[in-house]
């Protein structure tokens, strides 16, 4: 009997190898693709928490930079205001001076000087913000996954303060001043009783706006950082700048003077303009249903208004004629008081503000260099 056994297994040896190979083997790879698979499903687990907590702490960084820049638009709106101020200006044009005529040219280059100096401004501030806060978010995020401090509360002031050189030091002066240098080569030759349609009055800005961006040396869009940020002279003079704070400020530099921030600053910059003319489109509108008969008469005798309009009082504004004498009140106007949430359907700057917030591209760039930051 053993020995019939031994014989079998002599004549079948190469099969019970064999056999013992394949079902050996199989069971080592179902035991090896199994523990692949649960390193795989862990390694996606751990991705999926990953994503998660970087998806929340960006939405946390998006919420505080709303704030901020909402906050800060506050404060941005009073030194464009205290920077074009008409006060003087119309106290002196109530006493009705002999000079009023030139008064009133000095009016019109600090009414369109205030709305361009708001439209720059608001984009330039909000890109600005949206690049800092995220930027910093990356960094902070980094920290937090490797368990690093490299951004301290000093740091992350200091980094945060840069952009007070806009708004209370040299930032909103040069770019007002600027702007109002290419107002007056654009408006020098238009009179004030000159006639001006909608149409004329968004070609006129348009000009306007052609005008400061041409000019290469101080173009708020390409140039952006001249006037957001200090240069690194006086950056080393306020702070102990240490290496982390420059590199942080070299790589803010980088990003608003990449093309995908200056194209973005320039969309809603026209974008600006547009609002602009929107604003000012309804306003005509209510200046027209405020007027006298006889003005009103007067109005559509222009226009070529039909009685049936007039008797509908509904008026084509497109089509109304106004004299810019009368242009320059309702953009100065629009433009005078600061933000304001509670006044948005009359306040400019704070349309503007509100609408570069919630505009995908500002918000696009935001997340770009969150997502760049915080994987690097």
């Amino acid at each position: 009997m053993l020995s019939r056994l031994q014989d079998f297994l002599s004549r079948h040896r190469r099969k019970f190898i064999v056999t013992g190979a394949l079902v050996g083997g199989t069971i080592y790879a179902a035991r090896y693709a199994q523990r692949k698979l649960v390193e795989y499903q862990e390694k996606q687990a751990r991705e999926f928490f990953e994503r998660t907590r970087r998806m929340h702490h960006f939405e946390s960084t998006e919420r505080t930079c709303n704030q901020v820049i909402l906050g800060m638009g506050e404060e941005m709106c009073q030194a464009v205001l205290h920077e074009c101020s008409t006060d003087e200006l119309l106290e002196q044009l109530r006493q009705n001076p002999p000079n009023k005529l030139e008064l009133w040219e000095q009016m019109k280059i600090v009414a369109f000087t205030r709305l361009a100096t708001f439209v720059y401004a608001s984009s330039m501030l909000v890109i600005a913000l949206r690049v800092q806060l995220n930027l910093l978010g990356g960094y902070i995020y980094r920290d937090i996954m490797t368990e690093q401090r490299q951004i301290t509360d000093e740091l992350k002031q200091q980094y945060l303060s840069l952009i007070r050189h806009f708004i209370t030091h040299d930032g909103i002066r040069d770019l007002a001043r600027f702007i109002r240098s290419q107002v007056v080569e654009v408006l020098k030759s238009m009179p004030l009783s000159r006639q001006l349609t909608l149409a004329d009055t968004e070609q006129l800005f348009w000009s306007l706006q052609m005008a400061i961006n041409g000019d290469t040396r101080h173009d708020p869009n390409s140039k952006m950082s001249k006037y957001l940020l200090p240069d690194l002279t006086r950056l080393q003079e306020r702070f102990n700048c240490s290496p982390l704070l420059q590199q942080m400020y070299n790589e803010t530099l980088d990003l608003l003077e990449s093309e995908d921030c200056i194209g973005v600053c320039a969309h809603n910059v026209s974008r600006g303009f547009v609002l602009s003319c929107d604003a000012i489109a309804e306003s005509m509108g209510e200046t027209l249903q405020h007027l006298a008969p006889g003005e009103l008469q007067q109005q559509e005798s222009l226009n070529g208004q039909s009685k049936q309009s007039n008797n509908n009082n509904l008026f084509d504004v497109n089509k109304v004629l106004l004299a810019l004498a009368k242009l320059i009140p309702i953009i100065s106007g629009l433009t005078s008081h600061g933000y304001d949430s509670a006044a948005r359907p009359h306040n400019l700057p704070t349309q503007l503000l509100s609408f570069y917030v919630v505009s995908e591209k500002s918000k696009m760039v935001g997340a770009n260099v969150y997502e760049s930051f915080s994987s690097g």
